[in-house]
């Protein structure tokens, strides 16, 4: 572990880590005074890095650094051509009932433009908890896999909010009535709600020696306990 972050891959290039929740990868332009994953890695390694994509704050998961000038140039074009193949994990509301894709994006929440922004999702998992809300005897959510082709900014969180399915926890693109609620039934059960379910599971792209580099992270144990209490509410699919 280098910098609060177990590492995943590195070599004489690269340096890929399993980035925590609640971290900014660069120093944050709000709050001059709070480390980011950089510093702390940088100081850890002696060494300095280049972020060639970044998550947000709340996001965990893979993280990949470049460790010169060329293989940086080499990943950040990469990153721009769609040649890298990204997973992510996700916890919604409600039951996701097939694969959807979505084609736009609004730069920023007070930004009304549309701008090109492409992510795939697919259900995995759906659950259904005995916890009344709205006039409805249970609370539905569902476990999905997202792959981005592009990377906009808070791009997944505001795909799934378009599709009526916002990420539990999230305080931007989510639904903060249901966030309180949630907040409300978790600490009933004597748990925490955890902050943005939305993790980076898996990443391939084209290591800058040559070949492919395939990383996976695993998810961080709070992450795990909460996917491990949900599945007490697994609604079996339906037979074929």
């Amino acid at each position: 572990m280098h910098g609060g972050a177990p590492v995943l891959h590195q070599d004489d290039r690269v340096l890929v880590v399993n980035k925590p929740a609640g971290i900014h990868v660069h120093r944050s332009m709000y709050d001059r005074t709070e480390p980011s994953l950089v510093e702390g890695l940088e100081t850890a390694l002696g060494r300095k890095l280049y972020p060639v994509h970044r998550l947000d704050r709340p996001t965990s998961g893979v993280l990949v650094f470049a460790l010169d000038h060329e293989a940086a140039s080499l990943l950040g074009s990469a990153f721009r051509t769609r040649d890298v193949d990204k997973t992510y994990g996700a916890v919604v509301r409600g039951w996701m009932p097939a694969s959807h894709a979505v084609f736009e994006v609004q730069p920023d929440v007070k930004d009304p433009r549309r701008i090109d922004a492409e992510t795939h999702f697919l259900p995995l998992e759906h659950f259904e908890a005995p916890w009344p809300r709205r006039g409805f005897p249970t609370f539905r959510f569902s476990l999905v896999e997202a792959k981005p082709l592009t990377g906009r900014r808070h791009q997944i969180r505001q795909h799934c909010d378009d599709l009526r399915h916002p990420i539990l926890g999230d305080t931007v693109w989510g639904d903060t009535g249901m966030n309180g609620w949630l907040a409300q039934v978790f600490a009933s059960e004597g748990r925490t709600l955890g902050g943005l379910h939305l993790w980076c599971r898996r990443l391939v792209l084209p290591h800058p020696n040559g070949g492919i580099l395939d990383v996976s992270a695993p998810l961080w144990p709070e992450v795990q306990q909460l996917l491990d209490w949900y599945r007490s509410f697994l609604v079996p699919p339906p037979p074929v």
